[in-house]
């Protein structure tokens, strides 16, 4: 047989090619892959930006709104405010001769120093590591290191009703129509001039409601009559203490949460031995400190700002400062190579290694009810 020969021009790859084309192609595949893993960093970035600027966006816009409206109570103000409720063994959810309250963390403060702990934050059980110690109702709530700030105003989204008779001495009155007001609500009665707190023990609905005011309940009226008297046309509102704190949020890090007198439901949930219902606002805010301005001159403006526990009187506050540190979420930037640290009004918040990124957002507020 006459053997087959090759055709012509036909040959496989030499070694030397096959390294070359394997080598070309790792290049481009090593390219593709820098490509999507800078695009995907850059994303993460991107996003880790947004979230935090939402975020502090987001919990400064929930605190100057309650800041602004802090001491409002129908048409007079906290200053002019005369109560009947029993305060009980906790004053802090029914004290409303104030507009506002606070608790001074320890250690923080100009020159004070603060570390944020790693996912899942621990809430505080010690209610002495806050200056002159915190209220009991706020025990194993707040992360330790943070202030709390303390709002007192008129139930958001109500509208006042009016009184159409009332008689002195009377443990009742009739007003126009019952709007949002229930039974057990904390309220308030202001002829504009003076006003009343109350709590309201019973109602009579109908199309003219009738509001008792009977004493005892729980925290209770510790008399049934006012010690004033009010006339037909005074406003009547419902009336709500809001403690702003950072605490352990749904997903173990800090958050802003507000510690509600009415629950999730717009129900009143004042009851004994604590009368708070926590929500939480908004996620990944990890500090907070806040600075009472007050009026030492006389002339109606802030002339120094001092912590909560400087506060002699929280009716001479004319403004609030306040500063949040806020994180992304984990995986928006690389671990740094030291613990990174944030000034708080001469606060140091000293962050954990991670792949958050975080800023500070600071803010200050008018009280605008302040002044009589």
């Amino acid at each position: 047989m006459t053997p087959r020969r090759a055709m012509p021009g036909s040959r496989g790859f030499s070694l030397v090619e096959l390294m070359v084309a394997i080598t070309l192609a790792l290049i481009t595949t090593a390219g593709v892959l820098g490509v999507f893993v800078g695009s995907r960093s850059a994303a993460q970035s991107t996003a880790g930006t947004a979230a935090i600027t939402d975020g502090g966006r987001f919990a400064l816009d929930f605190l100057q709104n309650a800041v602004r409206s802090a001491g409002y109570m129908a048409c007079n103000t906290a200053q002019r405010q005369i109560s009947i409720l029993n305060l009980a063994a906790t004053p802090l959810p029914y004290s409303f001769n104030e507009p506002l309250g606070g608790f001074e963390a320890n250690g923080t403060g100009i020159g004070g120093a603060e570390p944020i702990g790693a996912a899942p934050v621990i809430p505080d059980s010690s209610t002495a590591d806050w200056v002159g110690g915190l209220d009991a109702s706020m025990a194993n709530v707040v992360v330790q290191g943070n202030d709390v700030l303390v709002v007192r105003s008129t139930l958001a989204n109500t509208q006042a009703v009016y009184v159409t008779s009332i008689l002195d001495g009377a443990d009742n009155f009739t007003i126009n129509t019952q709007g949002g007001l229930a039974v057990n609500q904390l309220a308030v009665i202001s002829d504009c001039a003076k006003s009343v707190v109350m709590q309201i023990s019973s109602l009579a609905a109908g199309a003219n409601p009738v509001i008792y005011h009977d004493a005892g309940g729980s925290p209770g009226n510790g008399v049934a009559s006012f010690p004033v008297s009010f006339g037909t046309g005074s406003q009547v509102t419902a009336v709500d203490t809001i403690a702003y704190y950072i605490g352990k949020g749904a997903d173990g890090d800090g958050a802003l949460f507000a510690y509600d007198l009415y629950d999730n439901n717009g129900l009143f949930s004042g009851a004994s031995p604590n009368p708070f219902t926590a929500k939480e606002l908004v996620p990944d805010i990890e500090a907070m400190q806040v600075l009472y301005g007050l009026d030492t001159t006389g002339t109606q403006t802030a002339s120094e700002y001092v912590t909560a526990d400087q506060v002699p009187d929280f009716n001479s506050v004319m403004s609030v400062k306040i500063a949040v540190l806020a994180a992304s979420p984990p995986g928006a930037a690389r671990p740094p190579a030291a613990a990174p640290t944030f000034n708080l009004f001469g606060t140091t918040v000293t962050a954990p290694i991670d792949t958050r990124t975080r800023q500070v957002f600071e803010i200050t507020i008018a009280v605008r009810n302040s002044v009589t």
